[in-house]
């Protein structure tokens, strides 16, 4: 879920909660407020009724002259006055033939000689009601009761109830509608700060920058933060750029320069060899160590100026090239690599074969394969060098029945200066790298199947002409 949605849902949450107890306090506070009028317009009209009372003193008993009740009444307010028996004395009109609710407890209460309140539900509706003792010579003569229906408060508190709700789903659904459209205005200078990292980080273009007009506020800092972090990362890269170039240079001059007078040594070192007819045996095995060591070093500096070339970007320069004549030069100069069993399968598939690169290099390429393969297949061991064509690529697949590679080194073994366990005989480790590089070049890849015990094999794809 996006910031964006994350604010609004938080902005309405807490929009929602702040509606629900305006809502829920607002609608509490008209119920109270109905409450309480009914309950003065109950007294009111109880004083009404009680002011129009008469009595007549005789000598014998007591008569109370009651006024006409339904004077008083409306079609929701019912009087009723009932006698210390709990008899009803009369009764507004509106009643019919109902009673407001009574027993001797109205009666008991009424002695305390205080008004009080009470409610009551009879036939489905609740009632207010008002009970007023009837006092004359300090002597209780009944009980006025003036009762309210409370239908009409109810529904108009379910009326208010419904009105709060409908406006303050209205007032939500605008409310989020507006929070997310401000969200989206609030995020847009961090929407452009990732766009232009996102166009950094596909371009590598740290010139990039991100514009801001807006105030110095916490969006302001960051876009500025953040260009200082460009300008920073831009400077150290052009040093890094320039000291690596430097590096590649020295490397390439040196390696360039070192190959003349490496192959001259060596080729002192052969002459010596083949012209030595006695001597001890000890020097005849430092010179054997001399020539050899002095070939591994002109292969490695050889190596070291392809890798300079390849860093500093320089690509191979590409003709039409005939695979096959290729292979089968190699081919016949592969038996002279070591002593295990050279085969040669289905290179008739590549007579015809012309792909776009250089010569030397696929040679050099094939020749790493090659060395590769006899430098790990025992002499007793197979390796066998095959023609392949499918869906417009050619096959060249080097296959040995030597040590293999274990799964852990496949995934390493194209690194520079990388050597697998099982395989390190002393070499750079940069033969298989520059293999890699030239079949990229070419605009093919390396496939490497291996198992530990019985052998590998690669195999370079070549796009066809």
């Amino acid at each position: 879920m996006s910031l964006r949605m994350r604010l609004t849902l938080y902005y309405t949450g807490v929009l929602a909660l702040c509606l629900f107890l305006f809502v829920f306090g607002l609608y509490s506070l008209a119920n109270r407020y109905l409450e309480q009028q009914t309950d003065r317009l109950l007294v009111s009209t109880g004083l009404h009724v009680s002011s129009g009372f008469q009595v007549i003193d005789d000598p014998t008993h007591l008569h109370i002259i009651l006024p006409n009740v339904n004077v008083f009444s409306d079609p929701w307010v019912y009087l009723q006055v009932i006698d210390v028996q709990g008899n009803v004395v009369t009764k507004s009109l509106n009643l019919e033939e109902q009673t407001l609710p009574h027993d001797n407890r109205t009666i008991d209460a009424a002695k305390a000689g205080s008004p009080y309140f009470s409610n009551s539900e009879t036939e489905g509706e609740s009632l207010r009601i008002y009970n007023s003792p009837i006092i004359v010579q300090g002597q209780l003569a009944g009980v006025l009761q003036v009762g309210r229906s409370q239908q009409m408060q109810r529904l108009l508190v379910a009326s208010i109830a419904r009105l709060l709700g409908l406006f303050s789903l209205i007032i939500l659904v605008l409310s989020a509608g507006l929070g997310f459209v401000l969200a989206r205005v609030a995020l847009a200078p961090v929407e452009r700060v990732t766009n232009v990292a996102a166009h950094i980080s596909e371009t590598q273009d740290l010139g990039k920058r991100v514009e801001h007009q807006g105030p110095a506020d916490e969006i302001g800092r960051l876009t500025s933060t953040f260009n200082k972090m460009l300008d920073r990362l831009a400077a150290a890269r052009g040093y890094l750029e320039e000291a690596y170039a430097t590096q590649l240079h020295f490397v390439a001059d040196v390696s360039h320069e070192l190959r003349t007078p490496l192959t001259t040594i060596r080729g002192n070192l052969e002459l010596l060899q083949r012209l030595d007819t006695g001597g001890d045996q000890e020097q005849k095995e430092i010179l054997a160590d001399a020539v050899s060591e002095s070939g591994r070093m002109v292969r490695l500096v050889h190596n070291l100026l392809v890798i300079a070339r390849a860093e500093a970007g320089r690509h191979i320069d590409k003709c039409p090239v005939q695979l096959g004549q290729v292979v089968q030069a190699e081919a016949r100069r592969a038996p002279l690599l070591g002593e295990a069993r050279f085969e040669t399968e289905h290179l008739e598939l590549l007579e015809q074969a012309v792909v776009a690169g250089s010569e030397d290099y696929l040679k050099q390429m094939l020749l790493i394969l090659l060395d590769n393969a006899f430098k790990f297949t025992p002499p007793d061991g197979l390796i066998t060098l095959t023609g392949l064509h499918q869906d417009g690529w050619w096959g060249i697949a080097v296959a040995d029945t030597g040590t293999g590679i274990a799964p852990k080194d496949l995934e390493h073994i194209f690194d520079r200066f990388y050597q697998a366990g099982n395989r390190a005989s002393g070499g750079s480790g940069l033969g298989l790298a520059i293999a890699h590089w030239i079949a990229t070049e070419h605009g093919g890849r390396i496939e490497v199947a291996s198992e530990v015990g019985k052998g590998s094999r690669f195999t370079c794809w070549l796009p066809a002409i």
